[in-house]
């Protein structure tokens, strides 16, 4: 018998970083780390993380902010 997966949860977390606006689309499955699916950001294509998680939705969040932050260096 199969054990059903659990419905990954989704959350969009808006934010401004550098004077751009972005939606980051944050993910989990069950309870499990909080990963970043994408982000996207106003004027340039969406962004993905590499693969890394994070044990809160809060600590993603910053996470994302801190990646199109870095679009600016």
């Amino acid at each position: 018998m199969e054990q059903e997966q659990p419905e990954p949860i989704e959350e969009y977390v808006p934010g401004i970083a550098n004077g751009r606006n972005f939606m980051a689309k944050l993910r989990r499955v069950g309870d499990g780390p909080w990963f970043i699916d994408l982000v996207h950001v106003e004027g340039l294509a969406p962004l993905s993380d590499s693969g890394r998680t994070w044990p809160t939705r809060e600590e993603a969040a910053e996470a994302a902010e801190k990646l199109v932050a870095a679009l600016a260096h």
